[in-house]
């Protein structure tokens, strides 16, 4: 087999190196997540206000022109030219731009749509290489108990109780940061052996998956008769006992070791029934393959070395029950509460004509729960927090813009009574 360097390098963009930071900090990507959530939705809160405000405003001002709009209408509509003319003249008296007061709400909608793109990128990025490192782990901790075949004083020690037809149990404790695998060995519960072992462990230079599948091909592949269907078996029974061991100790590794939130078994995966919480095939091929070279990536292509590996890495765990990733709960709540969001905006801006139209309760809950249901559920999560926040604050936004267009209006009182006051002045005089 031809070596496969596979060198697994975190993300690197703008969002990802923010959630390391957050997650260095805090000690978890969920808590990353929701810390970001926070500070997205508190900084577009203010873009919100400032939005609805000049909403608002635009609104009181259609609201003046609209009678005078409609007379022209009336009197001009069987001439376009001079129709034009006049309701230039009547935007020009009430100061009021089309262009501009649209400007407002179309730079909040590319913002919030750039980051809405740019952030599901990133935790998506975040997720996959999460599950792609995941997987390493575990296929390093599946060879290096494969290993264990090559281990003459084990191997004599299991022989010997196997030939006297005496009950053993084989058991390794493995301490996968510091690269330590304590090998354990009773029989009539004495122990009969146990050694320290320094596992192989994966350095910053990646290492070669030649050497794993080539452990893996000498030790772990059945032969199928051709002409009776029966599956010969070339292992020795002390080989047959390291291969068991190693799909057993990958099973309780991987499931230990699974980043998990409240009933979420791998938040790095969709919270769905139809989604197990262990990876595919399909997504590791994937995702390593973004990491190989040209050469190397054809190599995959033609041999599909990565693939066989991963069925044999993997067997333990088709030999589990890991049930399901979740129950649709973080769809539910995504599509509630954006619906319960624009609602509350809408309901409290009754009569401003500044929230969202009536299409609006409709199309994001159901954007947002395509992508809950279909992504992974650090993003779900991001949403629901960022929902719940503008929940939460729409009351003081709200609060904010009135008592702005409030101070607004108040300034402009004071100042026409000025304009009359120095008027009178001037009669006076």
């Amino acid at each position: 087999m031809d070596s496969l360097m596979i060198v697994l390098n975190q993300p690197t963009g703008m969002w990802e190196s923010i959630l390391d930071a957050f997650k260095g900090a805090m000690g978890s990507y969920i808590l990353a997540v929701i810390l970001l959530a926070v500070i997205v939705r508190v900084i577009f809160s203010l873009v919100d206000i400032v939005n609805k405000r000049f909403t608002m405003k635009n609104a009181q001002i259609n609201e003046k022109m609209k009678p005078e709009l409609e007379a022209v209408q009336k009197k001009y509509g069987h001439d376009k030219q001079l129709l034009q003319q006049k309701q230039s003249e009547i935007y020009k008296k009430y100061q009021f731009n089309m262009m501009g007061s649209c400007l407002p709400m179309l730079v909040a909608m590319i913002l919030q749509l750039v980051v809405f793109l740019t952030l599901w990128t990133g935790l998506q990025n975040v997720s996959n290489y999460n599950i792609a490192n995941s997987y390493e782990n575990t296929k390093l901790v599946y060879y290096n108990v494969l290993l264990l075949n090559e281990n003459k004083n084990l191997k004599n020690e299991v022989e010997t109780l196997i030939d006297s037809e005496t009950p053993y149990t084989l058991d390794v404790n493995i301490d996968f940061d510091n690269s330590v695998m304590t090998v354990l060995l009773s029989a009539n519960d004495a122990e009969v052996y146990s050694e320290d072992v320094v596992m192989i462990a994966r350095s910053g230079q990646g290492y070669i998956n030649e050497q794993i599948y080539n452990v893996i091909e000498i030790y772990a592949t059945e032969e199928v008769n051709e002409e009776t269907g029966e599956v010969i078996t070339p292992l020795s029974a002390y080989e047959q006992a390291i291969k068991t061991l190693a799909e057993e100790e990958t099973a309780d590794f991987y499931l230990n070791n699974l980043e998990s939130f409240l009933w979420i078994k791998n938040i790095y995966k969709a919270e769905s029934p139809l989604t197990s919480p262990v990876f595919t095939k399909d997504e590791i091929t994937n995702y390593l393959n973004a990491y190989y070279s040209e050469d190397e990536r054809a190599l995959e292509d033609e041999h599909d070395y990565e693939g066989q590996i991963f069925d044999y890495v993997v067997s333990g765990l088709n030999n589990r029950d890991v049930g399901v990733n979740g129950y649709f709960i973080l769809v539910i709540l995504a599509v509630a509460s954006s619906f319960l969001s624009i609602f509350l905006s809408n309901r409290l801006m009754k009569g401003t004509q500044a929230g969202g139209g009536k299409m609006m309760y409709f199309i994001m809950p159901l954007i947002l729960g395509i992508f809950t249901l279909m992504y992974t559920s650090l993003f779900a999560i991001y949403i629901i927090v960022g929902q719940l926040i503008m929940i939460a604050l729409s009351p003081l936004n709200n609060l904010i813009v009135k008592k702005w267009a409030a101070a607004s209006d108040k300034k402009k009182e004071i100042k026409k009574q000025e304009a009359i006051d120095v008027d009178y002045r001037r009669k006076d005089i």
